[in-house]
């Protein structure tokens, strides 16, 4: 056993497989527990998995790229794509092209867990020169509760999924900061993923790094070279992912939708916690109380007393793990109901609708410290094995027990779950969850049930005849002895075409939030989704861009 010990601890590819090994046992056994995405009940997961249905059925049709579900809301049509981008889906969407589905995010789910433990590793290792450090922070950050919440009880998967590219987004941050700065795009690179991802993560992201940068101010005014590297990777960040943010908001500017007309997601502050949920949020993982909460979790709230043990320990790096506890411990206090979230500046970020979105970045700050203590306080061979074989056995059984609470209190197929069924229907809300993309005139989903598959016209003598949907275009005839106007079974957005005998033509939303089309001559009506020029120019920008980084990574590590 001696020999073996000194033979992991002498070589680094060793320790590193090891831990790779480990790392994809847990990731199987929490999909065990959890079981497959089959048999998911988490709350959001369909509205993601219609995300991804949507998206391979586009790619069977060789549509892409494609922004409107047209089968949700009763073939009514419901735009996602330009609030939710699709980037990181695309490789699985491939998967469920010549397979199913469910198998895609299956393959989804493990590929981006294993990612989100490997670059965790790189960043810990690269920042506090530890692989022990790194692998301890890799799997209690890959394995927080939060994040088994985000991705199974949820079903959060945008959410869940930015875990994986958060540790990029730090390291890059600590290259321009204190390290190499002409390593910039590495801050571009992960920053632009973050976004593909979740738009509010990114927003959240942005406020971290405020925080950290004026912390580290005085290491950007000695240098005034990383502050301009700093810019340049923000204007690449920019650039790359210019096919979302402007569409966006254009699509914003264009209309006014249920997001900022209702808000359905009860705003900032919605989510915050009374003071005895937020301490069952620490022992999450092992007690509960009747309800479905997480927080830190048992494990990494256990870990970070051992700062407590640490003397005579005074370098940056056990500095910068202190750090990042002083701001896991605020942003937990934000997530209460001390916190004023209604006032100003707080306010200004009232579209994240619920402030526990920040144990994602405590977890974070959380797993590096908790990694780094530790590798500090054990010295010797036998006493770390030892502790990371009980960090192991401790996150098999939270993640059991936390799947198995979820199980009790919510089982699958129960009355009143409406996350139940596959196929979007009424019953459901069809899989909208707030119906944030609703356009706002649409005076709620009961009129889409009611009004069917038809189209209206304001003339008793006009006909409509023929009414079919093929796809992404909907089609009918229509016969008009005078001027009229065509109301279709079609939610508007901006981006819409409409023909009649082959012409475009005008059209407009009508006061219910549907596309009103005035017609003067009989003839075949069509109408789809064709996209805007914002769209289509600023798709080749990214695409572009994302080419030029690559070639310009390569040729500087060949250089």
């Amino acid at each position: 056993m001696h020999n073996i010990l000194n033979k992991i601890e002498q070589s680094g590819k060793n320790q590193y497989w090891i831990f790779f090994s480990i790392l994809v046992i847990l990731t199987l056994f929490t999909m065990w527990c959890n079981g497959p995405s089959s048999s998911y009940s988490g709350f959001d997961f369909f509205f993601h998995f219609r995300r991804l249905d949507v998206l391979i059925d586009a790619l069977r049709h060789g549509s892409y790229p494609v922004y409107i579900d047209y089968v949700n809301a009763e073939g009514y049509g419901y735009f996602i794509k330009g609030f939710y981008p699709d980037l990181i889906l695309i490789p699985f969407a491939f998967i469920g092209v010549f397979s199913s589905t469910y198998f895609a995010y299956d393959a989804m789910v493990f590929t981006m867990t294993i990612l989100c433990g490997v670059l965790m590793y790189h960043t810990v290792r690269v920042i506090f020169k530890s692989r022990y450090a790194a692998a301890v922070s890799s799997l209690l950050y890959t394995f927080a509760v939060y994040r088994l919440y985000d991705f199974y009880q949820r079903g959060a998967l945008s959410e869940g999924l930015s875990f994986t590219f958060l540790p990029i987004v730090f390291l890059g941050l600590y290259y321009i900061v204190k390290g190499d700065y002409r390593k910039w795009y590495v801050l571009a690179i992960g920053y632009s993923l973050l976004i593909y991802t979740h738009t509010i993560a990114s927003v959240l992201m942005f406020v971290t790094l405020l925080i950290l940068l004026l912390v580290y101010c005085k290491s950007l005014i000695r240098e005034p070279k990383r502050i301009a590297y700093l810019m340049l990777a923000g204007v690449v960040t920019l650039v790359i992912t210019s096919y979302y943010i402007f569409p966006t908001l254009e699509q914003l500017s264009s209309n006014s939708f249920y997001l900022d007309a209702r808000t359905p997601g009860g705003g900032a502050g919605y989510g915050k916690v009374d003071f005895d949920i937020l301490l069952w949020g620490f022992v999450s993982g092992i007690a509960y109380p009747n309800i479905l909460w997480t927080g830190v979790g048992i494990i990494l709230t256990s870990i970070i007393f051992l700062r407590f043990f640490i003397k005579g320990h005074k370098t940056d790096r056990l500095r910068a793990a202190d750090i990042g506890v002083v701001i896991g411990i605020l942003f937990i206090i934000a997530t209460s109901r001390i916190f004023p979230w209604g006032r100003f500046p707080f306010n200004i970020l009232s579209f994240i609708q619920y402030p526990w979105r920040l144990y994602e970045f405590v977890s974070f700050f959380f797993a590096i410290a908790g990694g780094y203590y530790l590798s500090l306080l054990l010295t010797k061979s036998r006493q770390r094995m030892a502790a990371f074989a009980v960090i192991v056995v401790a996150t098999l059984i939270t993640t059991y027990i936390h799947s198995e609470n979820f199980k009790t209190l919510f089982p699958k197929n129960i009355e009143g779950n409406v996350t139940t069924s596959e196929q979007p229907a009424f019953g459901n809300r069809y899989h909208t969850i707030g119906g944030e993309y609703f356009p706002a005139r649409l005076p709620n989903i009961e009129y889409i049930r009611d009004r069917g598959e038809v189209a209206e016209t304001g003339n008793e003598d006009t006909e409509v005849t023929n009414l079919k949907r093929d796809y992404n275009v909907t089609s009918l005839h229509i016969s008009v002895n005078r001027t009229d106007t065509v109301i279709l079974p079609l939610l508007y957005y901006y981006g819409y075409a409409v023909t009649l005998n082959g012409e475009k033509v005008y059209f407009e939303e009508s006061d219910k939030g549907l596309i009103a089309v005035p017609v003067n001559r009989s003839g075949e009506v069509k109408a789809w989704y064709a996209g805007t020029t914002m769209q289509k120019v600023t798709f080749y920008i990214s695409m572009i861009a994302i080419l030029v980084l690559i070639v310009f990574i390569v040729w500087k590590r060949r250089e």
